[in-house]
């Protein structure tokens, strides 16, 4: 026989049922008068960004590599923690042997060194309709190089117009173009970059709610809680770093971050109000986090600097004074520039560093370059630079 329930006791379960039914109604009538102007007519979402972003499979993060040029010992980075209402993305950084950080008594480290940052590609155009985000190509580099020239006293950025990182280069290209920068700029690495994404990924709860969701973008809004919040927006960049001089890649990475977006008018990436935004506040967040790892790979290298010579004189120019950290009676190595033909491909080089027994010592330093004495009077028949350790 089954249990009898009484009109009371009806009455008692369906109570609380009913009050969060009136709540959640409320809330949304209440919403909808308020944005009454979002639901009426067509949909204000850009055709070409209504679509599901593309992900990045997991393995293919196995290519963020760091590698380098210069045989340092050393000890790896420390691990970064995540920053707060971001999932990490996995990361499989390598930092191999000849980019470890050398002991602090080598004489490389405090001196400034200068880098290049070029301008970013953006591989999906569409992703930046929303907000009008299209300066991001030229803004997230600005970011990376506000925060290297204030948070790394030893780093000298600028920021080139233009980006090289092409996806139709080879590596042997990419080398050719980086040291083309670099010995245009007269700046010891390149860094460059691209935008993987800025897609959202339900456009619509930002664009053209419903009821329902109005109502939770209102609550949302209101207590500032983002957990389940959908008007999520991701931030993929993928950074590249190269030594000037030989175009070898040293840091290769993906960073990636999330944040809410929330605004429908069109802000632009370089506006205050786009920092303000949850999406712009982990979109800055992010780039602090990769100018702190690529200011770490800058500093375990050594100073590199070009020499001007010329064959029978024992005193040189060198690229590099005061600016830099140097002082008269500095002591630098002296390496030579060769370029060796490939045995097995046509028209392409290797350049590669050969160590001389020859030290230069710093007999006048000036700004911007400095004088050096070839040690034991000997004069240089090639292309060489003059290297800290």
């Amino acid at each position: 026989m089954g249990s009898y329930i009484s009109p009371l006791q009806v009455r008692q379960v369906a109570r609380p049922r009913m009050g969060r039914l009136l709540l959640t109604l409320s809330l949304a009538f209440g919403s909808s008068l308020l944005c009454t102007h979002s639901v009426a007519g067509p949909s204000i979402v850009p055709d070409d960004i209504a679509y599901k972003p593309k992900t990045t499979p997991a393995e293919d993060q196995t290519n963020d590599v760091v590698v380098g040029t210069a045989e340092l010992p050393g000890a790896p980075p420390a691990t970064a923690t995540p920053y707060p209402d971001q999932i990490p993305a996995p990361e499989t950084t390598q930092y191999m042997g000849n980019n470890l950080c050398p002991d602090h008594s080598g004489t490389h480290i405090n001196l400034q060194k200068s880098v290049t940052i070029t301008r970013f590609l953006r591989a999906s155009p569409q992703s930046a309709n929303a907000g009008n985000l299209f300066a991001a190509e030229s803004e997230v580099p600005a970011l990376i190089r506000t925060q290297l020239s204030t948070n790394f006293h030893s780093i000298s950025p600028n920021v080139l117009a233009f980006g090289f990182a092409d996806p139709t280069l080879n590596e042997t290209q990419l080398k050719q173009q980086a040291q083309k920068i670099a010995r245009q700029a007269r700046t010891q690495f390149v860094l460059s970059g691209t935008i993987d994404d800025m897609s959202m990924s339900a456009p619509d709860t930002t664009y053209n709610p419903n009821l329902y969701r109005q109502a939770a973008n209102l609550f949302h809004d209101v207590t500032t809680i983002k957990k389940f919040d959908k008007r999520t927006r991701v931030m993929n960049l993928s950074v590249q770093l190269r030594d000037g001089f030989t175009g070898e890649l040293l840091f290769n990475k993906q960073f990636s971050a999330s944040g809410i977006w929330n605004t429908r008018a069109p802000i632009g990436f370089d506006s205050p109000a786009f920092y303000k935004t949850h999406y712009g506040k982990q979109v800055s967040l992010l780039t602090e986090k990769a100018s702190r790892e690529i200011a770490q790979v800058i500093h375990c290298q050594p100073f590199m600097a070009s020499v001007d010579s010329q064959p029978g004189q024992a005193q040189i120019l060198l690229h590099g004074g005061a600016n830099n950290g140097l002082h008269a009676g500095d002591t630098l190595s002296l390496y030579q520039l060769i370029v060796v033909g490939s045995n097995t491909e046509y028209q392409v080089n290797e350049t590669r560093l050969v160590k001389r027994d020859t030290r230069l010592h710093l007999s006048e330093v000036y700004p911007s370059h400095s004088i050096a004495q070839v040690e034991g009077g000997s004069y240089l028949n090639g292309h060489y630079l003059a290297v800290s350790e």
